[in-house]
């Protein structure tokens, strides 16, 4: 690739602090309560590339990236800037797809620059990335008009040259197989900070949860049939509180949750237990049989693109007594039990704007049908309709809203 002319760059480059003005000049949404006192920026001397940075610094980068996380998740993109610029800078992941997101679209009222968004996505999706940002910037790029094209490649060359995380003394992880994220952290930080290690749970360090009580108490409905409210909570929970379960490395914990979820077709509960039994994570004995199954329903047309690849690659990788025709005949055998369509769940691409950085790409969510009907009050106060949770409340801020994923 062509390296951008020095005026392009230097425009796109200006945009990052004009852009940055132009937003709180237009930003007016009301200030959600802050957890902690906003991070000071500029207070730690900079270190030059390929230096060591110290230890004020590298404080200051980790307070910037999870306030301006922080900020973003409440949508106030306008103030989270800043703060994602200054660890974006450092090669911090999600904080330049978090930026890049913001200039991409617009959002809060920054105003929008498609050539530094792509910019701070292609460092981000440079590898090693999750599959969630990858996909993005591929999408991304696919959408791109062509008269950004040719810019557009020259601009994220530079952008990885610039901000790349290697070149700032950066390392980044990716945590988990099916559902990923990533965390980054300085290489020379002698303590482990969270933002990088809570993920990292050694197996021995996980406690063994024996599950008493059943997860689903409400009856189940025969295949086909409505479900009742109380149960339609009762799964979106289960599903909430696996996901959660599994991120956090707590697979044998999280294992009955994502089955009672899986077992109604709720496809990244399915690809997650499918994870645990393939792999054995966690203690849990290894099942290879269950781990198809359960891969192969998820994996069935209209799905994430992350859980087909994941598909893929594990069928590759099976023992040869598991050909093509054994595995076959264990997917159909799940697809017919545990399809989404069989049990009134219908799995769609949607923007997900309250899942943690979200990015606010399209993500497969599964929901029941039903749901409108069987939980939802609808409400007109006189400018638009509102949609009020009416069943059983459930666990978790993702699953007040109904979106297990």
């Amino acid at each position: 690739m062509r390296r951008p002319s020095a005026h392009i760059l230097s425009a796109l480059l200006l945009c990052l602090g004009a852009g940055v003005a132009s937003a709180e000049e237009q930003d007016t949404a009301p200030a959600a309560d802050d957890e902690s006192d906003p991070p000071v920026l500029g207070a730690a001397p900079r270190p030059a590339p390929n230096e060591t940075a110290s230890p004020a610094f590298m404080a200051e980068i980790y307070a910037a990236a999870r306030h301006g996380g922080r900020l973003y998740d409440q949508r106030r993109y306008a103030e989270s800037l800043p703060y994602l610029l200054a660890a974006a800078e450092r090669g911090f992941k999600l904080a330049q797809a978090s930026a890049g997101d913001i200039y991409l679209h617009g959002r809060g009222g920054v105003e929008r620059n498609v050539l530094v968004g792509i910019g701070w996505l292609g460092v981000a999706a440079a590898p090693a990335t999750s599959r969630r940002i990858a996909d993005y910037f591929e999408s991304v790029q696919a959408q791109l008009p062509d008269a950004h094209e040719g810019n557009a490649e020259r601009v994220v060359e530079e952008f990885r040259a610039r901000y790349g995380h290697a070149r700032h003394r950066v390392e980044c992880r990716v945590f988990g197989n099916v559902v990923q994220d990533i965390g980054c952290r300085f290489r020379d930080d002698p303590e482990a900070d969270p933002l990088f290690e809570e993920r990292q749970r050694a197996q021995s360090d996980v406690e063994e949860v024996v599950v008493t009580a059943p997860i689903i108490d409400t009856p189940a409905p025969e295949i086909g049939e409505v479900p009742s409210g109380q149960f339609i909570a009762e799964v979106y929970d289960a599903a909430n509180r696996g996901s959660a379960l599994y991120n956090e490395g707590k697979y044998k914990e999280a294992l009955p949750f994502l089955v009672a979820a899986a077992r109604r077709g709720f496809k990244w509960a399915q690809a997650s237990a499918a994870d645990i039994y393939l792999n054995g994570r966690g203690g849990v004995a290894p099942d290879l049989e269950a781990g198809i199954g359960w891969l192969g329903v998820a994996a069935e047309p209209r799905t994430a693109g992350s859980i087909s690849r994941y598909f893929k690659d594990s069928m590759a990788r099976l023992p040869d007594r598991y050909t093509p025709e054994v595995v076959q005949t264990i997917v159909a055998d799940y697809s017919d039990r545990y399809g989404n369509a069989q049990h009134r769940v219908a799995c769609r691409f949607e923007s997900d704007e309250g899942r943690t950085w979200s990015l606010y790409f399209k993500t497969l969510q599964c929901r029941f049908i039903d749901e409108a009907t069987q939980c939802r009050n609808l409400v007109f106060d006189g400018t638009e309709v509102n949609s009020q949770w009416t069943c059983e409340p459930l666990r978790g801020s993702r699953a007040l809203d109904a979106r297990p994923y």
